[in-house]
């Protein structure tokens, strides 16, 4: 190879590496609770029924992502878009965080228990916009949840969401982890604060939606049961899927 051709090949593959060079590189943040003492998250009271039950809380991660530890996006100051991503898993995280929040509350937790908390993670999300100083940091958490009893016959079914924003210095793990604290102690408190959870798990007794008889639903209404439990985030498109063919294998 003469010394021309060597010279070209050293350029064409520093030409090929100069694209991956100039991608924005990800934005890896701690999970840490630590929630800003500045944002207002409605506290929940809850009655002595509820508190003289023990309950175990499960976590499930219903987010359905290609990479688990992706938590987000955001941009550089030329507006270039970079993944956020947790450096270490999320639902660990999330259940340690609920946990302690429902201890700080005054419920017992314990395993087995009275009541079973199933809680399943559908989204755990941040972005930062980045702006001419500083960025914008937004935040949201989504629970489905099922409050069941102690043998783990379901009870009562709901979802519940909460939301956080602050600006802050840019590309801030710390600021990332400020927002998603607040998200999720905002989503978990309005978990504890859904009347109907409450009140199934106070009685012990299935709520009205969860009393129908499924052999006198029609096989519309069954459908549009698994596709409301598919949209709460209750069952996996995967689950969704095999519950639809045995619908329509026995109507």
């Amino acid at each position: 190879m003469t010394r021309a051709s060597r010279l070209l090949a050293v350029l064409l593959v520093l030409g090929a590496a100069l694209p991956a060079m100039a991608q924005p590189r990800p934005l890896l943040v701690t999970l840490k609770f630590v929630p800003q003492e500045s944002v207002h998250v409605a506290g929940t009271a809850l009655p002595p029924s509820v508190l003289d039950r023990s309950v175990e809380i499960r976590v499930q991660d219903s987010r359905n992502l290609a990479d688990a530890a992706t938590i987000g996006e955001g941009t550089d100051d030329d507006d270039r878009p970079f993944p956020i991503r947790a450096s270490s898993d999320v639902v660990p995280f999330v259940s340690n965080t609920v946990t302690g929040l429902a201890t700080s509350r005054a419920l017992k937790i314990a395993s087995p228990a009275d009541r079973q908390l199933r809680l399943r993670l559908t989204r755990f999300n941040v972005n930062e916009t980045n702006k001419a100083v500083g960025s914008t940091y937004s935040a949201e958490v989504q629970f489905a949840f099922v409050i069941a009893d102690g043998d783990g016959r379901a009870l009562a079914e709901g979802a519940a969401s909460g939301t956080a924003n602050r600006y802050g210095r840019a590309r801030s793990g710390a600021n990332c982890a400020e927002v998603l604290s607040d998200a999720l102690k905002d989503a978990f408190m309005n978990v504890l604060a859904d009347t109907t959870l409450q009140s199934a798990w106070r009685s012990g007794t299935p709520s009205a939606s969860n009393t129908a008889p499924a052999g006198q639903e029609t096989m519309e209404m069954r459908l549009r049961r698994i596709d409301d439990l598919l949209q709460k985030g209750l069952i996996t498109p995967e689950e969704h899927k095999i519950l639809r063919e045995q619908i329509l294998k026995n109507p």
